[in-house]
This record gives structure tokens, sequence and C-alpha cells, in this order.
């Protein structure tokens, strides 16, 4: 797999292995940093941390100890999902106020809000919340050890007082744009900064390798993959890419609850489940992204790992054409008409005419022009068959994620290579002085 080092991805565990691991010390603290059954926010509780220290017999010299043990014990305790309270993230928000919203001049900018958590810079996102509430703590204890360089960490959740919405609290990603906006900005549509085929391979790895480990090591569906959901940054010669949102479905409730002895639950009836979890008190209702969304799940199918790798798919499908996966363009300005053009659609044709001995040119007039016609036309073709592989209409018929990313893998390193060949170099140097 291309991208960081696994043994640092790998960090998914269980309650149970850092228990038997801790130190006496260390079970303190995790015993002071447990949720209580009220919802109050464990690092603010002093009444959980009186075992862990001896007191002077001075009450003066009690006092200030006590300060300092806490204050050295709370920059101790290890960065992980807090159960947080709502009066957290009011107070945090300003009760939510415009002031604080991530993107204010987009449609869902009232669900989305930006402040600071325990100095972490951080975007707390709003979702209805379809699960019972008391079940929230164990999801959220389970994969706040999940951690992964190419997924925007979970900070922290919180329910509504009613516990009928859930707040996600995910790190702000510094300077950090979605691929949406760098693939197609309408103030500059000739213009991205993803202008060569190797910075957008190291993005497919990036995405592929992200939702390879949500599936894997984390067990569970992400549901909310888009091109609007994927933050590409970085000051490097290649851009880096984070998947937004991980976890939001799982603890929301918009997964089908366990079955054991399931197909995974790969199938489009949704019999089986793989371990995806859902309180089944509150009726589920379709959830995702227009363009994105499975045949399945269209139909009222749960989400699973092949509607994620559909949503996959089409994202890869952008990354070479640099077009939106559905648009509508107007025909008739007398009848108001419009025609819908599909990307996956358009990616068959292509795909079918080459097949069909058209040659290249079809893709060279599809990919990207931004690219300048500066890509391997093979890459292209073989990156075309995988994504629309994984759009396919019968869920059984996509691939599991291991097999996608290695295959991108793959291709990433193929592009480094092609990248290296064609680059200009930069260590020649010319003298004009005369002999």
């Amino acid at each position: 797999m291309v991208g960081p080092n696994p043994k640092a991805n790998r960090m998914c565990k269980s309650k149970s292995a850092i228990a038997t691991t801790a130190s006496t010390s260390s079970s303190t603290m995790a015993a002071a940093a447990s949720t209580p059954r009220n919802h109050r926010s464990p690092r603010t509780a002093s009444s959980s941390y009186p075992a862990a220290y001896s007191y002077s017999t001075s009450s003066s010299t009690t006092a200030s100890s006590s300060a300092a043990s806490l204050a050295a014990l709370r920059d101790s305790l290890p960065e992980l999902p807090l159960l947080l309270t709502f009066q957290d993230l009011a107070a945090a928000t300003s009760n939510f106020s415009s002031s604080h919203r991530l993107l204010p001049s987009t449609p869902s900018s009232s669900n989305s809000f930006r402040c600071t958590l325990r100095g972490h810079q951080a975007a707390v996102f709003r979702r209805p919340l379809r699960r019972d509430a008391g079940e929230v703590a164990a999801r959220l204890a389970s994969l706040g050890h999940c951690h992964h360089a190419a997924i925007a960490r979970l900070l922290g959740a919180a329910a509504s007082p009613d516990r009928t919405t859930l707040f996600l609290a995910y790190e702000l990603v510094p300077g950090a744009s979605p691929l949406s906006a760098l693939l197609r900005n309408p103030k500059n549509p000739s213009f991205t900064p993803l202008s060569t085929w190797h910075s957008r391979l190291q993005l497919a790895a990036d995405v592929c390798d992200a939702l390879h480990y949500v599936h894997l090591q984390a067990d569970t569906v992400h549901n909310r993959l888009s091109a609007s959901s994927v933050l590409v940054s970085g000051d490097g010669p290649l851009p880096r890419a984070k998947i937004a949102h991980f976890g939001a479905a799982d603890l929301a409730g918009e997964l089908p609850a366990e079955q054991k002895g399931g197909d995974s639950g790969e199938s489009s009836s949704g019999s089986g489940s793989g371990g995806h979890r859902r309180s089944s008190s509150r009726g589920r209702r379709i959830e995702g992204t227009r363009g994105y969304m499975a045949p399945e799940l269209v139909a009222g199918g749960p989400p699973t790992r092949r509607s994620d790798v559909f949503a996959l798919g089409v994202v890869l499908l952008e990354l070479v054409s640099g077009q939106e996966p559905v648009r509508y363009e107007m025909v008739n300005r007398g009848t108001g008409e419009y025609q819908r053009t599909s990307l996956i659609e358009t990616a068959e044709a292509v795909a079918a005419a080459a097949e069909g001995g058209a040659g290249e040119g079809g893709m060279r007039r599809w990919v990207d022009r931004r690219l300048k016609d500066s890509f391997p036309v093979e890459a292209a073709e073989a990156l075309t068959a995988l994504a629309l592989r994984c759009v396919a209409k019968d869920p059984l018929a996509r691939p599991d994620m291991s097999w996608v990313a290695a295959k991108v893998s793959k291709l990433f390193l193929e592009a480094q290579e092609w990248a290296a060949k064609f680059r200009v170099p930069t260590d020649i140097s010319i003298s004009i002085a005369p002999r």
C-alpha cells in the first residue's frame, strides 16, 4: 500500500487490550476519564480524581498540590474522543451562532460550525440521531481508538438535550479544501491546482487507503464519501487527502443492526450486515449525496461496504475527468427543458468506444483537459475501468476495498515513475561566460 507507515495507522484497539497493558497510574487515569451516567464531560469532573493523590496535612498545601496534580493529570490524559455535553459545544460555538459557521455561504452552513475544543481547532457537524443516546458512548469508545493519516480525526460527540440530534466534532484540517472545490471552481473553471496526473493518483491512493482502513480495521461503513468530504491539503510537491465524517453514520445510527452469519452485509437486500451496527428503535431514512448513492440505497436498502465502494468509484471518475457526478444543461430555453448528464454513463460510453477499437482519441478527449494531455493514456483507461467496476449496478459485482486499494496503489507507483521520467531537470547549470 502506498501512503503512511501501516504500523502507525493500525491503532484501532479494543478497550480490553488497552486495559491489560496499562500501568497502575494509567488505570487510574482511565478511571478518571470514564464517562458518567449523566453524560458530564469526564475531563471536568474533579470528583473522578481523588484516589490518585495523597494530600498534605496543610490545607493550603493540599489545595495548591491538588490543583497542580489535576492540571498535570489532565495534560497527560490520552487525546481520545470525548463524550461531550451539549453545554460544552454550546459554549465553544457561542450557542451555535452564525459567526461560528464553518461555511457561511453554503445552504448547509447551519449544520456545521468551527470552534476550539481543549486547544484543538475543531469542526462540529449536526446529524439526526436515530439510535439510543446511551449507545453512543460505547461506539465512541470503540471508534476512538482508530487513527489513520488519511482520515480526519474524530475528537468527540454530544447528544442534544432532547436526544434527537447528534453533534460530532472533528479536527479542522489546516489549509484544507474540499476536492469538489479544487476540481470545479465556479469563479475560475479553467484552473485547478490538481493539474498533474501524479497529484491526482496521490489523492486516489490516499482515499482508497483510508476507506480500506474504515472497512477492514475500524469494521464500519462510511456512508458519507463524496468529493465534498475529501479534504485536500499539503505544502509539499504533492497534495494529500483526508476523508471527513469518519464514524458519523455509525454513531448516528444509520447502519443496519448487527446480524451474525450474514454475507458481510454485501447483499442488496441487506439481509446481512457484516458487523455494522444500528439501533432498530427508530425508523431509518435514506442518507446520502446525489450522484454518489448506489442504486440499492436509492431503492431504500441499508448502507454497506459495497455502497461505499460505489461512492468511491464516482470519486475516482471525478479525478480522471474533472466533471461532477450529475449535471443538468438547458437544451431549450423556450420550454425550460433540461438534459441530465451522468458521469457514470459518459464514462461507460467512452470505455465501450475504446474497447470497440475506436482508438484512444475518445479517452484523451474525456480526461480532464486541464491536465493538458500530459498523462499516460493506458493508466487513464485502467483507472476508468477500475472505477466502472466499483459503480456496477449489482452490488455483488463490485470489488472489495482490499482489491481496489491494491490496484490504485500500483497505478500510483506507475504514475510516480511516469512523472519522474518526464520531469524537467532542475540541477543543470549553464554558463554563458566567454571562453
